[in-house]
């Protein structure tokens, strides 16, 4: 065990700095980067060694290009927020360190990826991983440690280990603050590998990048540990969580400010966050036994040790795998005496406990557990969270609290966000109150309550609730999503657009952490791109219910109690009875409200309770399958392609423009979690959304064929089309001359459409084929560009269009370039 006791502070950039093969992108200078939260974080091994670039300075400009969406991205390794270049994060890594036949070997820095990166998403339900998907951005990467080439510089003798990892992020507001990491970690050799110890650590850089290759390096870490109080019901679990953020949030003029300032020679602005790491499993559970798990960091200066494993040497590098690090602030107040700790070199103590910008360079911190004894073929998984956590600084004067007061620094910092965002990580890995293997433990409860009643001289509980905070230990890796989008069509009319939709899954699914169906309503979004920045709500449905608010005597003050209750519910148990059509469920309001009991409760509408709206229920005497017994199922219950009449919906769009496309899409949102303080969540507005075109097709009802014809003609080079909307929207990136737009309507959805000169010279040909039912299939769209790939020039054009029955039309153009 003392071989492995130490270890070199290595550098190994594991998520954040390499590149990637995602999809079908084989580019080796590009990153997968977890974006669709407010967390923006790139999840890399490094697959090949030009050498570890300096992490103070930006990386270079092929480095920061994200291989799935072809584009540029946040040069460090985590931006928090997103898009508010603030970085959290320099980098971070994963080693493992064991002994194999008496020698301690170590993996870390000799990763090689042996497969192509996978992409994942539970968002695109036509994606061929989409019932595989854990996440809406799942990235999967295997990788060993025994193919580099020995004469590299990196090679040392290799574990023969195979680490397999997996990294999940969601969009919803409760879990946008975090990426999941799965790490599996197997055992590819032919001898057990003993007292294997895991370290995940961070390399800690905070602050605003203003575009040079100068960022604010005076930054902390330490070790944060939040212990759920007894009879506590605010639902947190015990926390360890790795920290780092900057020592100050950078204020400007004794304030914290989001507006750019100029600060110490740079544009600035105040970066306020923190982030860290954590376990999430509860491995002593899992393993049955006592994990050691040490917590150390080290700056290029300085790092704690103890008086019993000191070493006199002069090293920047050292792991410890059986000991807590004290945090980065209480380096000047160990003292000549401690009986634990060397005692700092005090030249430098005071800097340390600041993270003054010169002594913080080079600060990281390692989170590490063990010991494992890993057999051939076996595998150890280890899984941990990337979290962050915003309004972390609460004093902008907090600093000079330092090195002489620590204590009264920590006071004034506000862990309260990282600690939730932290348990929503755990609840996703492992769901609360959910038995996930069947064997009757559904993990750890409390009980809380709500309301008392004074009987016999004392109070007693009269209404209490279960709140599960901690899972079976069993991985679920499964978040709480809104409910699914409703199947949607798009139908053309005369200058509209006629909107159905069918929300049979939607209204039906049960949500994963209340096991009950949440569904709330419906909006429907409208725009000319399908840009989420350019989409209008223009209708709702909401369910007509309520939230019930019940006065706590214990926190003094009104609480929501249960789900969302429906009119009728609330008459049947507060009314005189449930036909009570009187009875009111807002005539009471807090300031005014109902004494049942000893109880003080009064009702507020839930969202918006817009049941009665331009969105109609088309067959609104149908029969709820829901309350019917399969198999008194008639085909009357079923709409003609095989959808329960009772959620068919229709709205209508009107007085459209019948030359320019519109974008389309119907959301479902759910009610939330009223109790636990979590919003609605949404169906994506961009993902499924549709075009359409209020043209009628070119056989409409009466069975006359129309006129095809073509706009804008004449086509004017000088018509500032693409100013106006008409061309180019969303191309932001491209020049006028690459988004030209020459328009043919009144299709049918397969004809032949030639492009002719006045001399009868074939100038394009383009085949026409959209299915039967898409709304753009009267449509289609030429970019002036010949079959000899030139764009067109200035002169009068003949077209032409056959039908599939071959009747032929023709027309002409002008185009004026």
């Amino acid at each position: 065990m003392n071989a492995i006791k130490t270890l070199g502070y290595l550098f190994i950039l594991f998520i954040f700095v390499v590149s990637i093969y995602a999809d079908e992108v084989e580019n080796q200078e590009c990153n997968a980067v977890h974006n669709v939260g407010k967390l923006v974080l790139k999840s890399n091994i490094i697959p090949s060694f030009g050498g570890v670039r300096d992490f103070y300075f930006s990386f270079p400009e092929e480095s920061t290009r994200d291989c799935l969406r072809d584009k540029y991205v946040f040069r460090f390794g985590a931006e928090y927020p997103k898009s508010s270049n603030k970085v959290s994060l320099l980098s971070g890594w994963l080693s493992v360190v064991g002994i194999v036949d008496n020698d301690t070997l170590y993996a870390g820095l000799s990763y090689v990826p042996i497969s192509n990166t996978v992409y994942r998403t539970t968002l695109d339900v036509n994606s061929l991983y989409y019932e595989e998907a854990v996440s809406e951005q799942d990235y999967i990467s295997v990788f060993v440690d025994n193919l580099l080439d020995p004469e590299s510089f990196y090679y040392s003798k290799p574990l023969n280990i195979q680490i397999t990892k997996k990294s999940y992020a969601w969009s919803y507001e409760y879990a946008e603050d975090f990426v999941l990491f799965d790490v599996e970690i197997k055992n590819i050799g032919d001898k057990t590998i003993k007292s294997a110890y895991i370290s995940t650590g961070l390399s800690i850089g905070v602050g605003y990048y203003n575009g040079s290759n100068k960022m604010y390096l005076d930054d902390l870490t330490g070790y944060y540990r939040y212990k759920k109080p007894l009879n506590d019901c605010n639902k947190i679990d015990d926390l360890n969580i790795m920290w780092g953020a900057d020592n100050d949030g950078d204020p400007f003029e004794g304030e914290f400010t989001d507006k750019i300032e100029f600060i110490n020679d740079e544009y600035m602005k105040s970066t306020t966050s923190v982030s860290g790491l954590f376990f999430l499993d509860h491995l002593n559970k899992r393993f049955n036994r006592i994990m050691k798990k040490s917590y150390n960091w080290s700056t290029f200066y300085f790092h704690p040790e103890t008086k019993e494993n000191y070493r006199d040497v002069h090293s920047n590098a050292y792991n410890s795998y059986d000991e807590i690090d004290y945090d980065q602030i209480y380096t000047a107040s160990i003292g000549q005496f401690d009986p634990v700790w060397q005692y700092p070199d005090q030249e430098i103590a005071d800097d340390v406990s600041k993270g003054t910008n010169k002594l913080s360079n080079g600060l990281g911190g390692t989170l590490s557990i063990g010991p494992f004894d890993i057999p051939p073929g076996g595998v150890l998984k280890i899984p941990f969270a990337y979290v962050a956590g915003e309004n972390f600084h609460t004093d902008p004067n907090n600093i000079d609290n330092l090195p002489n007061y620590p204590k009264q620094y920590y006071r004034n910092l506000d862990f309260s966000d990282l600690v939730t965002n932290a348990q929503w990580a755990r609840w996703i890995y492992d769901n609360p109150g959910v038995d996930t293997d069947g064997d009757g433990d559904s993990g750890l409860y409390q009980i809380c309550v709500l309301d008392s009643q004074f009987v016999d001289g004392e109070w007693l509980a009269s209404v209490t609730d279960t709140f599960w905070y901690r899972g079976d230990g069993i991985p679920d890796w499964k978040a709480a999503g809104p409910p699914p989008a409703p199947y949607v069509w798009l139908d053309a009319t005369h200058n509209g657009i006629h909107v159905r939709f069918n929300g049979s899954r939607s209204e039906t699914e049960k949500d994963i952490f209340t096991r009950i169906a949440d569904f709330e309503g419906y909006n429907i979004y409208f725009g000319r791109d399908e840009r989420e920045t350019s989409l209008s709500l223009v209708a709702s449905y909401d369910k007509d219910n309520y939230d019930k608010f019940v006065y706590d005597f214990g926190v003094k003050r009104y609480i929501v109690q249960d789900i969302p209750l429906t009119l009728n519910e609330i008459r049947c148990s507060y009314a005189d009875s449930c036909n009570d059509s009187l009875f009111d469920p807002l005539s009471n309001s807090r300031s005014e409200p109902l004494f049942i009991g000893d109880s003080l409760i009064f009702f507020e509408k839930h969202a918006f309770n817009a049941e009665q709206s331009a969105i109609t229920k088309v067959y609104p005497n149908s029969r709820d399958p829901r309350l019917v017994h399969i198999d008194s199922l008639l085909d009357s219950d079923y709409t003609d392609d095989g959808y329960f009449k009772f959620f068919e919906y229709e709205y209508f769009i009107e007085n459209l423009l019948p030359t320019v496309s519109y974008w389309v899409n119907v959301t479902a949102f759910d009610f939330g979690s009223p109790k636990s303080g979590l919003k609605a969540l949404e169906t994506s507005k961009v993902l499924g959304i549709q075009e359409a075109y209020p043209l009628l097709h070119a056989d409409d009802n009466s069975g006359e064929r129309k006129q095809v014809y073509i706009y804008p003609n004449p086509y004017k080079i000088n018509g500032d089309y693409r100013k106006l909307g008409y061309e180019g929207r969303t191309e932001e990136d491209r020049p006028d001359y690459r988004v030209r737009e020459l328009n043919f309507a009144n299709l049918p959805p397969k004809c032949e459409i030639k492009i002719f000169s006045l001399d009868g010279d074939l100038i394009r040909h383009l085949s026409h084929n959209i299915p039967v039912g898409d709304p753009t299939n009267s449509h289609h769209r030429w970019d002036l560009i010949t079959r000899n790939t030139q764009m067109i020039v200035s002169g009068l054009y003949y077209r032409t269009v056959e039908f599939p029955d071959g009747e032929v039309q023709m027309g002409k153009f002008v185009a004026i370039m």
